[in-house]
């Protein structure tokens, strides 16, 4: 069985690919088939975890949890990793946007 947790790297093993910048703040059942499309676009995935406003888990916690996925094959923690990347895809707003919705139903299943 192999720990995922071992694809969480430094952010030089990034360098000259292409990196997708996300937040995984939380992450749902569309960031699988997002980042599923993109890998089929682009082959396995390197991901910059980027630190969303008012973050509801860890960045280690969202590392781990970007690391199961099938398609990426490294995840670093911090923005920095974006400065030597080949080229950035840019999820952080889709992110929000899924944050944003996810919140939605919570609080419409809250309020009955």
């Amino acid at each position: 069985m192999l720990d995922t947790r071992t694809k969480i790297v430094s952010p030089d093993r990034v360098a000259g690919r292409t990196v997708v910048a996300a937040y995984f703040d939380p992450m749902v059942h569309t960031h699988a088939q997002r980042f599923h499309e993109l890998a089929e676009q682009h082959g396995p995935l390197a991901i910059c975890l980027c630190d969303p406003p008012d973050p509801l888990l860890s960045a280690q916690a969202r590392a781990e949890l970007a690391a199961a996925l099938r398609d990426v094959e490294l995840v670093v923690i911090g923005e920095a990793a974006l400065a030597g990347a080949a080229a950035v895809i840019d999820e952080r707003p889709a992110d929000l946007e899924r944050r944003t919705a996810l919140m939605r139903h919570v609080h419409s299943r809250q309020d009955g």
